[in-house]
């Protein structure tokens, strides 16, 4: 079986994380995709995020319909800062080490996944579907991905996506609407929660 796995802040979670998911679900014959929410990524501060409660919530309603998609808590139970090569070790003891593992990234995110040092992976520890991102080009971050990975490296052709979770923060802070931005129900959740605009401590 073939398992995808999408980590992220997702603060929020937005319609391009969930095309994303799903054109590589469909490329890659996904059996399933997990998502994973970080709890302290190595590369964000904490405290500048959104409570983890709420990003894992805002996650669970956005994948709620489908059939292929599930939602991991796994890294609230590890030490700060979580790593991504860390991440795919406990969900491959979690579902099992028979199966074939896709971590789905951006194109730009390549070279600091591909970093022993900085996301802790290494060689064969999984597969990389890279999404294409405007403005970066494959062949000249592949100059800094060790060779080791570059067999484990796919591309995913999608169209650009303009759709960012600090554009939706902002809106939000600036009373805009976000109709289309984010499934219906992480809009109301936003709203209900005062997520973005209330001071969590």
């Amino acid at each position: 079986m073939r398992i995808g796995i999408i980590g992220g802040s997702f603060d929020p979670i937005h319609n391009g994380h969930l095309a994303i998911a799903e054109n590589a679900r469909a490329s890659f014959s996904l059996a399933k995709v997990i998502f994973v929410p970080a709890y302290c990524p190595p590369h964000k501060t904490r405290p500048a995020l959104a409570p983890y409660e709420h990003r894992l919530r805002m996650v669970e309603l956005a994948i709620s319909s489908s059939l292929f998609f599930t939602a991991s808590a796994i890294e609230a139970k590890e030490a700060c800062p979580s790593y991504a090569g860390t991440t795919v070790e406990e969900l491959k003891q979690q579902y099992g080490f028979e199966h074939d593992y896709f971590f789905i990234i951006g194109l730009d995110a390549l070279p600091i996944l591909t970093d022993p040092e900085r996301s802790k992976t290494y060689p064969g520890l999984c597969s990389f579907i890279a999404t294409t991102r405007p403005g970066f080009h494959f062949e000249s971050l592949m100059q800094h991905v060790p060779g080791a990975y570059r067999p484990y490296i796919h591309i995913n052709e999608m169209p650009a996506i303009s759709i960012s979770s600090s554009d939706i923060r902002d809106r939000v802070r600036a009373g805009l609407p976000i109709d289309g931005m984010v499934p219906d129900c992480v809009r109301d959740y936003i709203d209900s929660f005062r997520i973005y605009t209330a001071c969590f401590t």
